[in-house]
């Protein structure tokens, strides 16, 4: 892994883990659904700028690939499910064992990508699942 990939996967990961804890404290005052509408209000909010910079381009690659279409709507549908569940969970128990349960999906990956995205199964990269998936249970008991 090179420096960039791996300075993006740093930020990557502080701001899913500071994201978790906005979440907890959100829900100290709005229940899972409230939250989860006002967090989809506030997403539709900071991507209209988003839209409004990167249109054309977005419009011409979604034009030119009309597969992604299918794919990102897919994407956005089960993310959003997922974050709805995963307010849902948290609001009834605590962060500190709801965020480390959560992310246990990189075995849903893992069995995904080698099934169906044609990538090599390798003993590593199942060792190295199992392992993660063993320390996040440990750490959620």
């Amino acid at each position: 892994m090179n420096i960039e990939t791996g300075i993006y996967l740093l930020i990557a990961i502080m701001c899913w883990g500071l994201g978790a804890v906005f979440d907890k404290l959100t829900l100290r005052y709005l229940d899972a659904v409230s939250a989860f509408y006002g967090r989809a209000l506030m997403m539709i909010l900071f991507f209209v700028i988003l839209i409004a910079t990167g249109f054309s381009r977005t419009l011409n690659a979604l034009k030119n690939n009309p597969k992604s279409v299918i794919y990102l709507s897919l994407s956005v549908i089960v993310t959003m499910l997922g974050v709805f569940t995963y307010l849902k969970a948290m609001s009834f128990e605590e962060a500190s064992k709801i965020v480390p349960l959560s992310s246990i999906y990189p075995l849903v990956t893992f069995i995904i990508a080698v099934l169906f995205l044609g990538e090599s199964f390798t003993p590593a990269k199942l060792i190295g699942t199992l392992l993660i998936i063993s320390g996040i249970y440990f750490i959620s008991k």
